[in-house]
């Protein structure tokens, strides 16, 4: 798949955001470099003063650097390999692939080692959950509840030597290293408010998949909060039906929207699906909440368990009802049930 596909936007906007986002992200790489002793002086001065001596602003600043780092050298080599694919021809050739895969790969990793080192964000998985992460092709199915576990599921299967392919919500296109990199390795950004053409994205998704693939998709949509689920939970009230009923004990998940998952799993009918629910980050809903409480002294604690092609429903209604059930044992394990 080529970066340019984004069908639900014309080349004029696209082209006018990218004016905009690549030069503001090369310029705060190039300044944070510049300037980054200064940055660091003044940001652990900042934590001493107010008495945060396990330097909270100084590992931000280390992480945030690493990440503009990463996003600038996919600024600087999307253009390289646009060439290398034949001036964009060729950008869908297994060998074009591999090597914007190799490129999302090293800069996650990377991300995930400094999340660790300096935030305290590791990832505690135990074998038997592991075990169901394979074999592929997989749709890998994730709750969402921070920014952070945004990339969980493609960390865990790429350490597992697994291509990724995600849903990313067209929003994501305001950071350039997305924008360029992303739609070329396979993954499909979806606008908000279109179902007809996000289910038509998805329809192709699936395309080459192969034993050592994964769909990754988070069926909430939006990051869980409070308020929204009670919203959520009143829109189902408002119109009862058996889903008010089935989702109305739900506390730690938002209702899954099922219009995603239901094209995946209409293109991809023999694939297992895999469920990946995680606890560690629920006390943490804003960015501000998190920063104050780096590094973090507990691990994301991730639990996964996989359903088998023949186990979920063919037709509709069973499948909406199927996923709803799915997330009412994530929302039970969060809530401090036992492992699914």
């Amino acid at each position: 798949m080529d970066s340019r596909r984004t069908p639900f936007e014309p080349a004029a906007s696209r082209w006018k955001r990218r004016a905009r986002t690549v030069p503001a992200m090369l310029f705060i790489t190039a300044a944070g470099i510049v300037f980054f002793p200064v940055l660091v002086v003044v940001a652990a001065a900042a934590d001493v003063a107010r008495r945060r001596y396990r330097l909270p602003t100084l590992r931000l600043l280390i992480f945030f650097s690493q990440y503009a780092i990463n996003d600038s050298a996919e600024i600087l080599l999307a253009p390289v390999y646009w060439v290398l694919g034949g001036f964009g021809r060729r950008l869908g050739h297994p060998r074009s692939m591999r090597r914007h895969e190799r490129l999302q790969s090293w800069s996650l990793e990377v991300l995930a080692r400094r999340a660790e080192k300096y935030l305290g964000l590791g990832v505690d998985i135990d074998p038997e959950s592991s075990a169901a992460l394979r074999p592929g092709p997989v749709i890998a199915m994730c709750r969402h509840v921070h920014f952070v576990d945004a990339s969980l599921p493609t960390l865990l299967y790429q350490r597992l030597g697994y291509r990724t392919r995600g849903v990313i919500m067209a929003e994501l296109l305001a950071d350039p290293g997305f924008d360029l990199i992303y739609s070329r390795t396979g993954s499909v950004f979806i606008p908000r408010g279109d179902g007809p053409l996000a289910r038509e994205l998805l329809s192709k998704i699936g395309d080459g998949m192969n034993g050592s693939s994964a769909v990754v998709i988070f069926p909430e949509g939006r990051l869980f909060r409070e308020d929204r689920l009670e919203r959520a939970l009143a829109r189902l009230n408002a119109n009862p039906s058996e889903r008010t009923a089935r989702l109305a004990g739900l506390r730690h998940v938002l209702p899954p929207r099922p219009g995603g998952v239901l094209a995946l799993l209409e293109s991809m009918p023999d694939t297992d699906v895999v469920i990946i629910a995680h606890t560690g980050l629920d006390q943490f809903p804003t960015f501000a909440d998190l920063a104050r409480c780096v590094p973090l002294r507990d691990p994301i604690r991730v639990v996964a368990w996989r359903v088998p092609a023949a186990d979920i429903p063919n037709d509709v209604l069973g499948r909406a009802a199927w996923l709803d059930e799915q997330w009412l044992r994530v929302d039970t394990w969060i809530g401090g049930g036992t492992p699914p």
